[in-house]
This record gives structure tokens, C-alpha cells and sequence, in this order.
């Protein structure tokens, strides 16, 4: 193999397969791609929608966790991320879910980056994904009207497709419960700006029932270009830096593969693409970063910049299942390893492509604004004075604070994203580090959840040791602004109301068991927040730490993603979103990578 291309990118997931794909459709542009994992484009874990759970905790998971949270009991969050060929969309919950035009257009209108923007965004998200519309009965059953128009507007390698099971009558009482309690859907999720129930179309080819993701949609159909090397097993140390006349240049890529240490070298750019943990931890192993930090891990610092690793965020969410009423299918007994659940689902998934094994994780979805307040304007003004004169932590506080503002003033928007998991959740006061429920209990539940849609409360991400194979110390600091805490708690109390609205009230058992006894609110919002504290754990959506922003204003890069103080390195990922958006991450990372194809490609 050569040792030299135009373009080296570190990370084969997400992001970083777009990359590829799109870089090396030039025949002429050299493109190599380090990945820390495996080619799992065979693997069950991977291909077969339901099994996602197989594969959390494994090896194709990095299994990283933060530091004991002090606001969260002293407990630590799991925070599972892929460790493989399509990073986290080769092992998360297939959830295509849309961003929202007010929280994008907040990059460019309060951070300052030109021309990152919904008009824009949407666009790029829509060349990644292409949508396979369900057959008539589906759609009526399922409320989606809204989907037509956006569906002949994709066009992209990712294939998006709905369960094809009008016949569970949990979809639809999602929606219907949402309607009952006066939120219905107001436009279609995909329009940029919408609240409601809707159930979301999922990364999962229609007919195969398979996983359709990174490395499936943009790896395998680029996997035969002689001018597109991919090297699995390659675990990056640091990026090499060479100081011309006094300016850094970014040349080329350490890394470690099966005993042996190797230098790759680029002659246009390196693209580090590792995700919001890895792609600050490959900068600081680099001698990038907060001098304070790199002078304790025994790194010299080349390059300065005190905000690598900081501003990280991430959806809080708190589960609280409800046991449902003998016969109702769930999840849990193939949840519990029942051998007999489980050869069952897998005759059927062989057979046919259907049944629980062809079922992603979340289908249904709901963004509400914080319900407390709109009859409760006492309360309101209360939280919006709170807000105002929080203290600022990072420079991007200011842009994170006046986005919240104007959605809690307006109320028009979420402020919390509420889905539904078809089975238990973990209990309470626990460590989240164990996989998605490690003791499962008898009985059979559902699980409305919550996330925090906009939180205040930023972390951060650095290296403790210059040994590569040191995980980061990782502290999202959950909940340390008091704000957080108020409308995580107000959200979580509404979980109740949302399982005790019809007819999703009818599935339930009359006094059922819950996840957990701390789970019975009651109402009670000093209950809810003590359960919050007890039970929340990470949405898995972690962004941030190389953010995208004026260098004054907290940034690690610019609005081309070029690194700061480097020229030829730039970062693509979700490290690089100066604010978190209200949805899953998913959809918006395919967006990011595309666009910065393009500008790659522009120079």
C-alpha cells in the first residue's frame, strides 16, 4: 500500500465514510481512512435492526463512561459509541430524526458561522438519505401524510423506510395520546419547525429489513476504487505537525495496527473525523489544546488552544416504564434472553423479514415545549429570570442562553423530546455503564422517555496520560446549571401524564409494577426531580468538543472546519456543532459531512 495520499482521514464512521465516498468519486484524489474497528458489514450485531443491544458493551463499543456525576448521585453515565466501520450508526437505534431550522440557523445567526444554516443543511441532509414510503394502510395508521413531499425531495445512499406493522397498536396510540392531550402534530418533523407526536421513519432498507448506515450506504459502494484505501484496526496516537517558517502544518498520521507502528502521510489535508470524545483526545495527543492539560498527561504543546475539549453537551433523558397488560407485545422477554422469544423471532425474521428482530429501537417521537408554563406564566417568568442571569461558563453560553430564551418565550418549539421504547428500562440509582437494561426484571413494559432538548449545562472531554490507549476523561457535568434540573424534572413529571392519556392508558395494568418505585411521581415535582437525579442517563448524543466557532468565541475551528493555528487539518464530526441540536444526531452528522465534502473539495 502507499504511504502517501491527498487526503488521510482518521475515523471510518459516521462522518468520516462520507468523506470517503464523496473525496475518492475523483479518481484522481488518494484517499486513505484510519479506523480503530472492524469491518462489521456482515456482522448480525449489525445488519439485523433489533440486535443493536448485542453489541453495546463488546467490542464493537468503546465503552466509555464519564467520571461519577455529582448532580446525577455520584453516578457514572455510560456513553456507548462504535467501535467499528460506521462508527455509532453501525450500532445505534436507527432513528432518523429531523434537525430543527431554529437550532441550525443558531450556528451562523449567534455563533457566526457563515453560512451554516437550515436552507443549507437541509439539503445536504436530504442528499444523504433516500425514504422508501410504507403502503397505504401503514401510512394511514401511522399519520403520514406530512411524508410524501419530503420523500421525493431525498435522493442519498442511506436508506430510511417505517416499521410495516399497522396492525401494533401502540403506534398509533402514540399519536393519539399526544392528540388527546391537545399536541397534535403541527407540520411535518421535516419541515424544520414542528411539535407533536409523529412516528419517525427509521435507517433501515424496506424490503431487507437491514440496518442501512455508514458503511453500508458509502463504504461498500466505494470499497472496489483503487484510489480509496480503508485500514481497519488502526489506532491513531497523534497527528504529525512540521513547523514551516513558524506556521504548523499538519503532514501526516501515527498509528498502531497489530503490534506495529505506522506513519501515514498526506500531501492535501488530514481529516480528523473520531467523534466528539476521540477527535479532541487525537488533538491533545497531538500537543493541540490547553497547555494546563497537556503539561499533566506529559504532552508538549505545539499548538494553543484552551477550548479543545470543552463545551460538551448532550441530551439528558430519563426513562419511566409502566407495565402493560397481560398479552400486549413487548420486547422484554427477548430483552431477558428467553431462548424460546428468541428462536422465535429469529425463524421469523429468516422467513419473512419481519417480526421483532426487523424493529428498530424508537420509532415514536413527540417535541413538546415545556407544558408547565403555558398556563403557569408565574412560573415562566421565574425561569426566563433564572436564565438571564446565569453565570457564563463558556463563551458560547451566550449564543446557548439566547436560543433557550427565545424558545421558552415563544413556547412554539420543543424544549423536550419525548419517544417511546417498547420494553423496561434500567432501574434507578445506578451507574448507566452496563448496556441498555443489565437486569432485566419479570413482566412486560412500556417506556415513554424524555431527553432535554437544549441544555445549559456544558463538560468537558481531555486526555489524562499520553498513552493512547487510555480512554479520556470524559464529565458532562449533568445538570450543573440549576435551569437544566428545573425543565429536565418538569419534563419528566409529564411522562405520567402522557401514559395516563387515552388510549395509550388502556395497554396499561391497573397499578402495574414500574422500572423502579422511585418512578411513582405522583405529580409531584419535588419527586420528579429526585427520580431525575436517580435515573437519568445519556441519550447517547454527545457534541461539542472542537467547536465550530469565531476563535474568540470558544471555537476550535473555523466555519470551513479547518483547525485553528494548523493549516491542512481540518475536523468533521459532531465535535465540531457549537450547540446541540434539539433532535437526534444522526441525520445531522450526514448533513455536516456532506457539506463539508463540498468544501473540501473547493479547497
Amino acid at each position: 500500500m502507499e504511504t502517501t495520499y491527498n487526503y488521510v482521514i482518521i475515523g471510518g464512521g459516521t462522518a468520516g465514510l462520507v468523506l470517503a465516498n464523496r473525496l475518492s468519486e475523483d479518481r484522481a484524489i488518494t484517499v486513505a481512512v484510519l479506523e480503530a474497528g472492524v469491518d462489521t458489514t456482515a456482522d448480525p450485531r449489525t445488519v439485523v435492526p433489533a440486535l443493536f443491544n448485542s453489541a453495546l458493551t463488546g467490542e464493537l463499543d468503546w465503552n466509555l463512561a464519564t467520571v461519577p456525576q455529582s448532580r446525577l448521585d455520584g453516578r457514572r453515565i455510560g456513553h456507548h459509541q462504535g467501535k467499528a466501520l460506521g462508527g455509532s450508526s453501525a450500532i445505534n437505534l436507527q432513528a432518523l430524526v429531523p434537525f430543527s431550522a431554529n437550532d441550525v440557523d443558531a450556528w451562523e445567526s449567534l455563533v457566526g458561522n457563515e453560512g451554516w444554516n437550515y436552507a443549507s443543511l437541509s439539503g445536504y441532509r436530504d442528499k444523504a438519505i433516500s425514504v422508501d414510503l410504507p403502503d397505504a394502510k401503514t401510512s394511514s395508521a401511522l399519520n403520514l401524510s406530512w411524508a410524501s413531499q419530503w420523500a421525493a425531495e431525498t435522493a442519498g445512499p442511506v436508506q430510511s423506510s417505517w416499521v410495516d406493522v399497522p396492525e401494533n397498536p401502540i403506534l398509533q396510540a402514540w399519536n393519539s395520546a399526544f392528540e388527546s392531550l391537545g399536541y397534535p402534530l403541527t407540520a411535518s418533523p421535516f419541515s424544520g419547525k414542528s411539535t407533536g407526536s409523529f412516528t419517525a421513519p427509521s435507517t433501515v432498507e424496506a424490503t431487507s429489513k437491514t440496518r442501512s448506515y455508514a458503511a453500508s450506504a458509502y463504504y461498500l459502494p466505494a470499497a472496489d476504487r483503487e484510489n480509496l484505501h480503508v485500514i481497519t484496526k488502526a489506532l491513531v496516537s497523534k497527528i504529525n505537525l512540521e513547523d514551516r517558517g513558524g506556521n504548523q502544518t499538519a503532514t501526516g498520521v501515527t498509528y498502531t495496527r497489530e503490534g506495529s507502528t505506522e506513519t501515514i502521510l498526506a500531501n492535501k489535508e488530514i481529516i480528523l473525523s473520531a467523534g466528539a470524545f476521540d477527535s479532541p483526545k487525537v488533538l491533545e495527543l497531538s500537543g493541540i489544546g490547553d497547555p494546563e492539560v497537556l503539561k499533566a498527561a506529559g504532552v508538549d504543546t505545539i499548538v494553543e488552544n484552551k477550548y479543545v475539549g470543552s463545551n460538551l453537551q448532550d441530551h439528558i433523558q430519563v426513562p419511566m416504564s409502566f407495565e402493560v397488560v397481560d398479552g400486549f407485545p413487548t420486547g422484554d422477554d427477548i430483552l431477558r434472553g428467553d431462548p424460546e422469544a428468541i428462536a422465535v423471532a429469529q425463524a421469523q425474521y429468516a422467513e419473512t423479514q419481519s417480526g421483532p428482530f426487523a424493529n428498530p429501537g424508537v420509532t415514536n417521537f413527540a417535541y413538546l415545549p415545556t407544558v408547565d408554563f403555558e398556563n403557569n406564566a408565574t412560573e415562566k417568568s421565574r425561569a426566563l429570570a433564572e436564565l438571564r442571569t446565569a453565570e457564563l461558563v463558556h463563551p458560547l453560553d451566550a449564543a446557548r442562553k439566547q436560543l433557550l430564551e427565545d424558545l421558552l418565550e415563544r413556547g412554539d418549539e420543543g424544549t423536550g423530546q419525548y419517544f417511546l421504547f417498547t420494553a423496561q428500562s434500567y432501574k434507578a440509582g445506578r451507574d448507566t455503564t452496563h448496556g441498555l437494561v443489565p437486569e432485566p426484571q419479570a413482566g412486560s413494559f412500556i417506556t415513554p422517555c424524555v431527553g432535554l432538548s437544549h441544555p445549559l449545562s456544558t463538560g468537558t472531554v481531555h486526555i489524562s496520560s499520553s498513552d493512547v490507549n487510555i480512554p479520556p476523561t470524559i464529565d458532562h457535568n449533568y445538570l450543573s446549571h440549576p435551569l437544566d434540573l428545573e425543565l429536565h424534572s418538569r419534563h419528566a413529571r409529564y411522562l405520567e401524564t402522557i401514559a395516563e392519556a387515552p388510549p395509550l392508558v388502556a395497554f396499561l395494568k391497573p397499578n402495574g409494577a414500574r422500572n423502579d418505585p422511585l418512578a411513582f411521581v405522583g405529580g409531584s415535582l419535588v419527586k420528579a426531580k429526585r427520580y431525575a437525579k436517580a435515573a437519568s442517563g445519556s441519550n447517547w448524543h454527545s457534541v461539542g468538543t472542537v467547536a465550530m466557532a469565531p476563535r474568540e468565541k470558544g471555537g476550535v475551528v473555523d466555519s470551513s472546519l479547518r483547525v485553528y493555528g494548523v493549516s491542512n487539518l481540518r475536523v468533521v464530526d459532531a465535535s465540531v456543532f457549537p450547540l446541540v441540536p434539539q433532535s437526534n444526531t444522526q441525520s445531522l452528522v450526514y448533513a455536516v459531512a456532506e457539506r463539508a465534502a463540498d468544501l473540501i473539495k473547493k479547497g
